[in-house]
């Protein structure tokens, strides 16, 4: 009996075996802790991952990506939205026909594997120094009053660039043929701050159109920056008054800067120092649009003050924004958002969507440095 029990215990060692999912699984947890202990050492990730390994790496990927005139990100990710109801069905059929752990195992090591390389190409950049260390901002709470200042210096910058910037032909900022000739120009305010943020230099593919730019306007979603292929992927059918902005912001994703207030204030600060007019409007009108926002939660009044200060242009190209948007309000939108919000939360943004208004901080760090 006890030779028996013996040989039963050696045949089942050598038959149990660690699934190899785990593996990859353990891996996958081991590298999101990872991203959380090296937030305690932001200055070596930033010296040797944000602007070494990762730069170089990024620099390399969107320079073979941008041989292609299409977006390949848009590819895979379309491919893999079609994949998922697919794939749900397989885990049902095989859960009632077998082979369910094999199949889930599978599906397990791929899920873990792309969060991995993830990481590893862009992920880490969440637990960079943030653009107000890169730029030596104090950031600190701000007054309603500060707030209320800031709001008057951007709309008087806006009135003043709207006489400048290039309208269409309808005199609508409006949806443009256009987007080619934003997307060959951008790059020049990269070059413009870029010799002072090493961040922000480099260089790297063009921006690309997205191809489902239409239907995906009622998601609200107007780019999205693929970290795979180091695509700038741009909405080219939203309006014309925030595409060069909306362009910069993505860009600014593919140069490391992952946290989106901190993507949308690099927009505004690369725009406001681009040679071209109508990128200095349209990074002008973004930061109005978030300071604006602020202020009206705050003091809905003063805010209503500053808007009698708009120009003729302003006030008509806000109104047209504004109806352009309301077209596609819906349950669309909402799930986007929820979808975006668990995106930013699972990557240490604690704030989720919250955190597109602490770009107000920003600007308010950044205009009390030059004032």
């Amino acid at each position: 009996m006890f030779l028996e029990v013996r040989m039963y215990k050696k045949k089942y060692r050598r038959n149990f075996k660690i699934p190899i999912s785990l593996y990859f699984i353990f891996f996958a947890i081991l590298t999101f802790f990872l991203g959380t202990i090296l937030e305690a050492r932001s200055d070596l990730l930033e010296k040797y991952y944000s602007l070494g390994i990762n730069k170089w790496t990024i620099q390399g990927i969107s320079s073979l990506t941008g041989l292609f005139p299409f977006s390949l990100g848009e590819i895979i990710y379309v491919s893999h939205l079609i994949a998922l109801p697919i794939i749900t069905c397989l885990l049902i059929w095989k859960l009632f026909k077998g082979d369910f752990l094999n199949f889930l195992g599978k599906l397990l090591i791929y899920i873990s594997s792309v969060y991995i390389l993830f990481m590893f190409l862009w992920g880490f950049n969440y637990s960079r120094i943030s653009i107000a260390e890169m730029m030596n901002l104090e950031v600190s709470m701000y007054s309603k009053t500060d707030l209320y200042y800031l709001s008057l210096d951007l709309a008087e910058k806006a009135n003043e660039l709207s006489n400048l910037a290039k309208k269409s032909e309808a005199k609508n900022v409006n949806v443009s043929r256009e987007y080619l000739d934003i997307f060959s120009r951008a790059n020049e305010g990269f070059e413009v701050v870029g010799k002072d943020i090493k961040a922000l230099s480099g260089s790297y593919g063009k921006p690309k159109s997205i191809a489902l730019s239409r239907p995906m306007l009622y998601t609200n979603i107007t780019g999205m920056y693929f970290p795979f292929t180091a695509e700038a992927n741009v909405n080219t059918q939203i309006p014309m008054l925030l595409l060069p902005a909306t362009t910069l912001h993505e860009m600014a994703h593919q140069r490391g800067i992952a946290p989106e207030d901190e993507a949308n204030f690099t927009a505004y600060f690369v725009g406001i120092h681009h040679p071209d007019y109508d990128f200095q409007y349209s990074s002008t009108v973004l930061a109005l649009i978030h300071t604006m926002n602020a202020l009206s939660k705050e003091d809905y009044e003063m805010a209503k003050q500053v808007q009698t200060l708009y120009s003729e242009n302003l006030r008509r190209d806000l109104e047209y924004y504004s109806r352009f948007w309301d077209k596609y309000e819906g349950r669309t939108s909402e799930v986007a958002e929820k979808v975006n919000d668990t995106y930013l939360k699972s990557n240490r943004q604690v704030d989720g969507v919250k955190s597109y208004g602490r770009m107000v901080d920003l600007l308010l760090a950044y205009h009390k440095q030059v004032n």
